[in-house]
């Protein structure tokens, strides 16, 4: 591809604002051509802040852009990420997919029908360290684990509202904690959960290869936020620390949706999404059983 990626921005929300509208203007690999908001005034102010143009209509955004990020709420994204589909643009969409795992299918299928590129912000998939982590884990034949994902989001800020708030810690935070014990153990082949996910949720899974692990999830937690996971076998352990890599996690960024544009694979996949979805919905599944 000569000449950076030109992305568009659907969406203004805190995430959209704060790190992925930033992290494609900053380039180089990425240019952003322009923000849609349902919300004008919004979308004008994002716009300016971000050196770039407002649009009115989501469409013709997609039409001026080679790669779209989809940032919005999972019941609105599959709407406007089908239309990016149909227009055969790369997209960069978030986690959770949808609101749903029906609908979050169907968003797959559309996308690959399509044949597009599509990159899920997975965001410990752009992390240095976890490549550190699953190279030392690929030596090891770990047999167990665990991880937490525990933050204090849902208490205040600019996270704790809307459909984060409304349905809790799991289907915000669990893609990722879901996310790094594969790394680390393999495919999840069963969950079981207990807990509330407007507090606390526990989680022991069992893996293919017959690993299990625990894990924790919580986003109304005061504290620092932490997000770990670690592994143990008889041939030693490792350890990954989710701190963020600041220096280094918005240029990979930029250049994994530059590989998808340009028909490369990378592991944050909307099939991996996908499966993390069914995951979800199988935890909010007990969770609902056991209520308070």
């Amino acid at each position: 591809m000569d000449g950076p990626l030109r992305v568009g921005l659907l969406g203004t929300g805190p995430w959209a604002a704060t790190v992925i509208g930033p992290v494609l203007a900053a380039g180089p690999e990425t240019t952003l051509t322009g923000v849609w908001s349902r919300d004008a005034a919004k979308a004008s102010a994002l716009a300016g802040r971000l050196a770039t143009m407002p649009f009115a209509d989501p469409d013709d955004l997609i039409a001026t852009s080679d790669a779209v990020a989809v940032v919005v709420p999972p019941a609105v994204q599959p709407d406007l990420a089908g239309r990016v589909a149909a227009a055969e643009r790369t997209l960069l969409l978030e986690k959770p997919l949808a609101a749903d795992p029906e609908t979050a299918a169907a968003l797959v299928d559309a996308i690959e029908a399509g044949g597009a590129g599509a990159l899920v912000t997975l965001s410990h998939r752009f992390n240095p360290r976890l490549d550190a982590f699953a190279e030392a884990v690929a030596g090891l034949h770990p047999t167990g684990g665990r991880a937490c994902f525990v933050s204090g989001a849902l208490l205040t800020g600019p996270y704790a509202n809307g459909w984060r708030l409304e349905r809790g810690a799991v289907l915000d935070l669990g893609p990722h904690v879901l996310d790094l014990l594969e790394v680390g153990l393999g495919e999840i082949v069963s969950v079981r959960a207990a807990g509330d996910p407007h507090g606390w949720v526990s989680l022991l899974c069992e893996h293919a290869n017959g690993a299990t692990s625990t894990a924790a999830i919580s986003g109304a937690s005061a504290g620092p936020a932490r997000t770990e996971v670690e592994v143990h076998g008889p041939d030693g352990g490792a350890v990954y620390d989710g701190a963020p890599d600041l220096e280094t996690w918005p240029t990979r960024l930029r250049q994994a949706l530059v590989t998808v544009a340009d028909g490369g694979e990378h592991p944050a996949s909307v099939r991996r999404a996908l499966h993390l979805q069914e995951l979800i919905a199988t935890i909010e599944a007990q969770l609902d059983r056991v209520g308070p």
